[in-house]
Order: C-alpha cells, then structure tokens, then sequence
C-alpha cells in the first residue's frame, strides 16, 4: 500500500507530534533535550520554519511551527536524521541499532483563529498533565520560561506572534499570557489538538481533495477553512498523488501563466493599493505596508508559483516574515481575490 499524502502548506500553522520508537524514554538521557533542540535549529533554518512553541517530554515531542518554504515532511525527517544521529553515537554506541523514532510524526493543520493560542497552552501545559510540574512555568523543557522571561529564548523560537495578542507591553502581555495558560492547566488530553481529524472532518477531506487521495493527518478548523486548506494544498508542489505524479501547481490552471518578476510584481501591487516603496521599510510597519507586503506574497507564490525565497529577497525580508504574510493570506483569501485579479490582469498586459 503507498504511503498517504502529506499535507504541505507554506504558511500553515501546524502541531507536530513525534515519539519514539517503543516509547523509549529519549530524552530523559543526559545531553538529549540539548540534543534535540540543537536539531531543531538546523533544521527549522534549513527550512525556512518558524517555531512558536516547543515542549520535550521523555518519549514525545509537541512542536507548533508555521511551515517555511520547504515541505513539512523534509523539515521533520531533516529534524529525526539529526537527532537520530546523536542518540546512536551517545547513547547506543558508534553502531545503530534500529529507528529512534516511531515513525513519521503526526501532523495536524489548524485555523489560527481561534486554535493557535489554545494549541501553545495545551502544549506549554503537556507537563502539568503528565504530573511532572504544578505549573507550566516551572518545566524547564517547553518554550513557556523563554515567553514569560524565566529562560533566555532562543533565536529561532517567534514568541511575538503569540504575545502580540496579549498587549502590546512586553512585560505585561507576558504575565497575561501565563494567567492563560496556567487557566488551562486543569485541561485534560484534548484529541481535536492532537489527535486525527474526527470522521465529518476526514470525510470533507477526502471529497475536497476527491478520489484516489486520503490523508494521514488531520486539519482543525471550520468546514471552510478545512476546504479553503485542502484545495490550495492539492495544489503545492509537494503534494502527491498515490500513483505518484506531481499534482498542478499554482499558475496552472489556466490564471496567470506568464511569471513577472519579484519587482514587477511588488511594483504593480504598490501602485494599485496607492502605497510609495518608501513604506515599505519604515518602522514600525503601517497597515498599508503590511497589506500590499501581503498581497505581493499571495499573488507570487498562489498565482505564480513563484518560491517564498525570491519574494523575501526582493522585499528584504527574513523568510519567515514571507511564510506569515502567506499564513495571513491564506487566512483572509476571499478578500484578496478583487485586487489579486486586478494585480494579475495589469501585470498580464506588462509581460505580454
């Protein structure tokens, strides 16, 4: 039987569940969580990943992470392969004695709104559950000490996407977010969060994404989104078939088919949404900016499928500031199909 498609969304918000093979205890092993994290980086680099929170237990790991320009897939196994290689050399001596890991982790897409800050406190939360801690600032192995200021947060961990929605005062909206999270802590496991899709969700899946595809991991949302989320995936380059062929890409059905470039994409965005290239730089950012950086982003990579990686260099961007703009696109599609056509219909004539 062929292994089931992936979902691979640049821009999605994910909850990515792995644990390791026989329940073994992983990380309980000194030198591991150090271990993992350190994977963790390369990886989430080397893939344009944004980290929004982190929990290691022993025989499991919760990561909340918006996909980067390279599939989720590749992220993870880049992720298993580099602690793999640690656990043999340290932990089982220089030869391999079998997987690490149980297999591919279990992933679910969710709706940012209203699941994101629900998704960080059940995970921030997973070790008040197991009965290790009485509160989840106390763990020293989740994100919450580095988003409450206990612990020195690391480079590649985005907590302000998160705290932004809880005061624009550092401090304070620190001390609010874990009231909330410590609101949570009497929670009991939550399977919508982490487990698969339940039967009505699965069967909306299946008929979005028609016969012959079926999905081996879960979307939490409303039944639009989980729509809106199934037929811009069948369109990513690295989803697949089950015979294995490639399946059509953005640009490919027929909209636009002649690719501008990044700058005369952006050009023709600020001159329709009446934005001067100067507020593209200044800081702070106004809305007007961030718009037009918006629909510059959802124009190349949904219509054009162009690579997040040349729209960040055009703008001067990190690529994980691209991968958020596409993730607040994607979230507000219906009211950037207007100026998106008109985008599109301007820049048709310039490359004709």
């Amino acid at each position: 039987m062929s292994r089931r498609a992936r979902l691979s969304l640049p821009g999605g918000v994910f909850h990515v569940v792995s644990r390791f093979a026989g329940d073994e205890w992983w990380l309980d092993r000194e030198g591991a969580r150090d271990a993992y994290l350190g994977a963790l980086n390369r990886a989430a680099s080397a893939g344009g990943v944004e980290v929004l929170a982190y929990c290691l237990m022993s025989n499991h790991v919760h990561l909340v992470v918006v996909q980067g320009e390279q599939s989720l897939e590749r992220f993870a196994k880049s992720l298993h392969t580099g602690f793999a290689g640690w656990a043999h050399e340290h932990a089982r001596g220089r030869k391999a004695h079998g997987p690490v890991f149980a297999d591919r982790p279990r992933t679910i897409l969710i709706e940012p709104e209203p699941y994101l800050l629900e998704l960080v406190r059940y995970v921030h939360n997973n070790p008040v559950r197991a009965g290790l801690v009485k509160f989840a600032r106390s763990s020293r192995w989740s994100s919450h000490p580095a988003y409450i200021d206990r612990a020195a947060a690391p480079p590649w961990l985005n907590t302000s996407r998160v705290l932004e929605r809880f005061g624009k005062d550092k401090r304070s909206a620190a001390e609010r977010f874990d009231r909330f999270v410590d609101e949570g802590r009497d929670q009991t496991r939550r399977p919508e969060l982490s487990g698969p899709a339940d039967a009505a969700q699965a069967a909306l899946v299946r008929r979005t994404l028609a016969e012959g595809h079926r999905l081996s991991n879960g979307i939490l949302g409303s039944a639009a989104f989980v729509t809106r989320m199934q037929l811009q995936t069948e369109r990513s380059k690295d989803v697949r078939s089950q015979t294995g062929r490639a399946l059509p890409k953005p640009g490919k059905q027929g909209r636009a088919s002649v690719r501008p470039t990044a700058r005369q994409l952006i050009e023709a965005v600020l001159k329709h949404q009446g934005v001067a290239a100067s507020e593209l730089r200044e800081r702070p950012r106004t809305r007007r900016s961030a718009s037009a950086k918006r629909l510059a982003v959802w124009l190349w990579v949904h219509e054009y499928a162009g690579q997040q990686s040349a729209m960040a260099r055009a703008l001067q961007l990190d690529s994980s500031i691209i991968s958020r703009y596409y993730g607040q696109a994607l979230a507000t599609a219906d009211t950037l199909a207007k100026p998106a056509a008109a985008v599109a219909a301007v820049l048709r004539k310039a490359t004709h």
